[in-house]
């Protein structure tokens, strides 16, 4: 969900690329559901893992599981690192799906506002 709304919502002024540490290989039919009730873009989303993506090309990097969550990540780099403890909604209700989605919305928009004061 993240890499879909930072996507939208940073427009051309953003590359946003979503990874984790046990990925299932596809996106649940309630994280596509969640994002098109909200308008967001589903086409090639894809479940990868942290190997998929290139971590040292990153400027900003969030960990969704709060800061335990870069303790699987190498130390050291230039990228930002932002901690929000957002619950993963997997195996959750609709409800749970667009919850998650609107913290997500909400976190994303805060931290390009702040980018685009820098």
């Amino acid at each position: 969900m993240a890499e879909s709304i930072a996507r939208s919502l940073g427009g051309d002024q953003v590359e946003a690329s979503s990874a984790g540490l046990a990925p299932l290989g596809w996106v649940a039919a309630q994280t596509i559901a969640a994002l098109d009730a909200l308008g967001y873009e589903t086409q090639g989303l894809v479940s990868k893992g942290l190997d998929a993506v290139e971590i040292d090309e990153f400027d900003i990097i969030v960990s969704l599981l709060g800061k335990h969550g870069f303790d699987h990540l190498p130390h050291g780099g230039r990228a930002r690192r932002e901690a929000w403890p957002i619950p993963d909604p997997f195996g959750e209700d609709d409800e749970m799906y667009l919850n998650v989605a609107h913290q997500l919305e909400d976190r994303i928009r805060q931290l390009l506002a702040e980018e685009s004061a820098v």
